[in-house]
């Protein structure tokens, strides 16, 4: 059904039934995580589209350094994208003089920051997203940080709504897609990895649902923030499943059968405040009121 860590205890019972019939299962096992294919989000087939990198300076990944050699590069945004409001514009204009002028950049969600959404869903590369289905929510869960989105099966959003890093996620099941309408997001995060800002205004739809045969899950994503952006636009993210497995006493693969022989493990992100090797990095958050 799903999976069940320190971090996260569902609304109630942890007893968590089964999925009624036609809602689409997202943790057929209790072992089964998603990984997402890119940092970016993909365009729609026709429309308005996300912010993407910008073509006149190729981006380098890792994992293209890793096949090939090639030096690294940090991705650099595309500003001219007309969803963007002038001041949009600026702020992703920001962020590229920043890159260019040979600066490591470091995201929010590196130094501790809860990255909000949509962005969230760009975040499942270096560890799995795990899926908790139950009657009363649906739990999204990072492992790369611990961090833990909450989405109400309700057809209404709370009466009074208080911007926060996930906002308020209601969502319900349309056949073999789970829907989830989200409001109330605090205006510090960003919508991707380009730092393209948003406003408190912003509201964001996703559906999601599995395809090819169920090793893919698909998420499209609506966003309207008309504090930001000129106009509503659409994107796309997709995750690869990603079961883990071990090896038995002849050394041939199998699959783990117990959430607690499962790959959550807790990732520990705010214990050093000296990271990144002495480089320029944005601030670790601190609590100044303890929670008891």
């Amino acid at each position: 059904m799903g999976i069940l860590a320190g971090a996260v205890c569902l609304t109630g019972s942890l007893s968590i039934p089964a999925l009624a019939d036609g809602v689409p299962n997202f943790a057929p096992n209790p072992s089964a995580g998603w990984f997402a294919y890119s940092r970016t989000f993909i365009p729609p087939a026709s429309g308005a589209g996300p912010v993407r990198p910008d073509g006149a300076h190729p981006h380098v990944s890792n994992d293209e350094f890793r096949a090939t050699g090639r030096q690294p590069t940090i991705a650099v945004a595309d500003p001219d994208n007309p969803i963007l409001q002038p001041w949009a514009r600026d702020k992703v204009r920001e962020r590229n003089q920043l890159v260019f002028s040979g600066k490591q950049i470091f995201s929010p969600h590196a130094s501790c920051w809860p990255v909000g959404v949509p962005a969230f869903l760009l975040s499942p590369m270096t560890r799995p997203m795990y899926i908790v289905q139950g009657p009363k929510e649906v739990v999204m869960v990072l492992t790369s940080f611990n961090e833990v989105r909450r989405i109400y099966l309700a057809d209404e959003h709370s009466a009074n709504v208080k911007p926060s890093w996930y906002g308020d996620s209601i969502g319900h099941y349309e056949g073999d897609t789970l829907v989830v309408d989200t409001i109330g997001l605090d205006d510090r995060s960003f919508v991707d990895g380009f730092n393209t800002p948003h406003t408190k205004q912003l509201h964001v739809v996703e559906r999601f649902h599995l395809i090819d045969g169920g090793e893919v899950l698909e998420a499209n994503v609506h966003v309207e923030d008309p504090g930001a952006f000129t106009m509503p636009w659409d994107a796309i993210q997709r995750f690869r499943r990603y079961e883990a497995v071990a090896r038995n006493s002849v050394g041939s693969l199998t699959q783990l059968a117990t959430p607690e022989e499962g790959p959550l493990t807790e990732a520990i992100c705010a214990e050093n405040r000296d990271s990144f090797m002495g480089m320029e990095h944005a601030p670790l958050p601190e609590a100044a009121v303890p929670d008891f």
